[in-house]
């Protein structure tokens, strides 16, 4: 296991990126208590992927390991010439939550994606997961390149058993920058869309479980005809909408 640059501001953490079997398997160990699944992401599969120029990386907090990322090389996307790195799963496990271990993660993926030619870093989250989306758009400025109706198909893991897994796809510009930069909540202008989000749709899946699928019924189609309209998203107001905006009118 070696390191690499990264943001060291949390007392007691560290984040050492994956080189062995061994790391490997730690790191299938910990997705799998944050996910609550069995081998969310095979060690093995890991390992392949590691050996091939993928990304994985270990939170540790007074030596112990709290949280892991895992991240496969691609192709450039449209428009670059460097490779794209696609962020598969990033975690951190129960009794670390809230400690900002996740955003120290990402900074260390996005450093470390630098450091090694990519050109752009990608991934998706569930769009009715708020604190999320306030998390990827807000507080790490990526950019939303479009909605994914069920794009992992049907998944049986804790959080997401019996969802459709309906996603945005974010991306960060890593070129020519030395971390990512914050951005603020969007103020909607008279012809932009704003689509909802529920305050905690996690806490709904547990106590109503048909208003959780009739917010994801009304957000995918909020999304999809927006999507064909022509608009995108361009950020999140301050009531925690999403804003789409005519492509015409460019961004923000």
């Amino acid at each position: 296991m070696s390191t690499a640059a990264g943001p060291r501001e949390i007392a007691g953490l560290s984040i050492e990126v994956a080189t062995t079997p061994a790391d490997a398997a730690l790191i299938s160990t910990i997705f799998d208590e944050v996910w609550s699944v069995r081998a969310m992401v095979s060690p093995e599969i890991m390992v392949a992927a590691l050996h091939n120029g993928a990304y994985g990386a270990i939170a540790w907090r007074d030596g112990r390991p709290v949280g892991a990322a895992f991240a496969i090389v691609g192709l450039p996307l449209a428009g670059q010439s460097a490779p794209n790195l696609h962020s598969h799963a990033a975690g951190v496990v129960a009794t670390a939550a809230n400690g900002g271990i996740g955003y120290a993660l990402k900074l260390h993926q996005f450093s470390w994606a630098r450091e090694h030619g990519f050109g752009t870093v990608t991934w998706t989250f569930d769009p009715l997961v708020r604190r999320n989306a306030w998390f990827n758009i807000v507080k790490l400025g990526t950019q939303v390149l479009g909605y994914h109706r069920n794009f992992y198909g049907q998944l049986d893991d804790g959080i997401n058993a019996g969802e459709q897994s309906d996603r945005l796809l974010v991306r960060w510009d890593i070129a020519g920058r030395d971390t990512p930069a914050a951005t603020d909540f969007v103020e909607a202008k008279a012809d932009d869309v704003l689509v909802a989000t529920p305050a905690d749709i996690e806490l709904l899946r547990k106590t109503d479980t048909a208003q959780a699928a009739n917010w994801r019924e009304r957000q995918r189609a909020a999304f999809e005809a927006a999507e064909k309209n022509g608009l995108s998203v361009v950020g999140l107001n301050e009531d925690y909408c999403y804003v789409l905006r005519s492509n015409k009118d460019g961004a923000q």
